[in-house]
């Protein structure tokens, strides 16, 4: 939609709002929010698709500030959170150095050879050093329930990205192992995007959630700040789970250690929206959602554990 069409269409907007009563208004405003979301369409944009058991999505993509898309087509909970290699490592080393390294080690963790505390040790001896120390987080679409859209954007630089989805089968094997796992590489030409305007920051902090602003009902940008590192093994993140009528939080929390054998398994006992994956400290991204009027939890899947929820309500 160009800016003249956009503002002829505001116009309509205002008059149609002045005219109409409280549930013609609703549709009104629907029609401004989709019309907001084709105006962010094109440059900067990518649309991914996942699906039991993989990622639609392209191959290459500029370097900038990137909005992330995602439907999840699939009858299981997914995310994508984006992993920026070290130059020189490759998407087959993180096949076979991380994923295959784990898959073994999670194995004899899950036939009882080795406790939850053995399985950590493991882990970080048997994983390659770069692993630590040169793997990126940047982002991406937290936690998605089939069926909905979620809308995630970040700044990425260029370089080779895993694209990577970790909830687990019912059965419990990863999402990761079964073929979501994906490639992406980022060129050196620039999506010349900026940032979205937001409507709330969130500050990710060890181990805090801190909110400047309030959240309404509609379409809604908050911006995530990640302050610091945390001191645990994954970098931080936030998803949003829409509570229904006696939820209680605490199954969510304990449902997003996925340590636990038997937690992380889809399906999740809350909706989840979205949210911003894991990123480094000093990094900001931004996370697009739809609100109604009801109940929310922004909830930290490494370190809900430590305190890192924060409820509040929509009008």
């Amino acid at each position: 939609m160009s800016r003249r069409l956009l503002m002829v269409f505001s116009l309509a907007l205002a008059a149609g709002l002045a005219a109409c009563g409280p549930a013609d208004r609703a549709e009104v405003e629907d029609a401004a929010d989709r019309a907001a979301g084709a105006v962010s369409a094109g440059a900067g944009v990518v649309d991914v698709v996942a699906r039991e058991f993989a990622f639609d999505a392209p191959d290459s993509i500029p370097s900038g500030w990137t909005t992330f898309r995602m439907e999840n087509a699939g009858e299981q909970e997914h995310f994508l959170v984006l992993w920026r290699l070290p130059d020189g490592t490759s998407f087959e080393d993180y096949r076979v150095e991380v994923v295959e390294v784990f898959g073994r080690v999670w194995e004899r963790y899950t036939a009882g050879e080795i406790d939850r505390e053995g399985a950590g040790r493991a882990l970080g001896e048997e994983l390659p050093a770069w692993f630590f120390t040169g793997v990126t987080p940047s982002g991406g679409p937290a936690l998605t329930e089939p069926g909905e859209s979620a809308q995630a954007t970040v700044r990425l630089v260029p370089g080779t990205y895993v694209m990577e989805c970790y909830v687990k089968t019912p059965d419990g094997r990863f999402h990761s192992e079964v073929g979501m796992l994906r490639q992406l590489t980022v060129t050196d030409e620039s999506t010349d995007a900026s940032p979205p305007d937001a409507d709330v920051r969130l500050t990710l902090s060890n181990y805090e959630i801190a909110s400047s602003g309030e959240l309404a009902a509609g379409t809604r940008t908050v911006a995530v700040d990640v302050q610091e590192n945390p001191e645990g093994f994954l970098a931080h993140d936030i998803n949003l789970f829409r509570l229904e009528a006696g939820a209680d939080v605490q199954e969510i929390v304990d449902w997003m250690d996925w340590m636990d054998l038997e937690q992380f398994r889809a399906p999740a006992p809350g909706y989840s929206l979205g949210g911003m994956e894991h990123m480094a400290a000093g990094a900001t991204g931004y996370l697009t959602v739809r609100l109604g009027p009801g109940r929310y939890a922004w909830v930290s899947e490494g370190y809900g554990a430590q305190g890192m929820v924060r409820t509040f309500d929509v009008e």
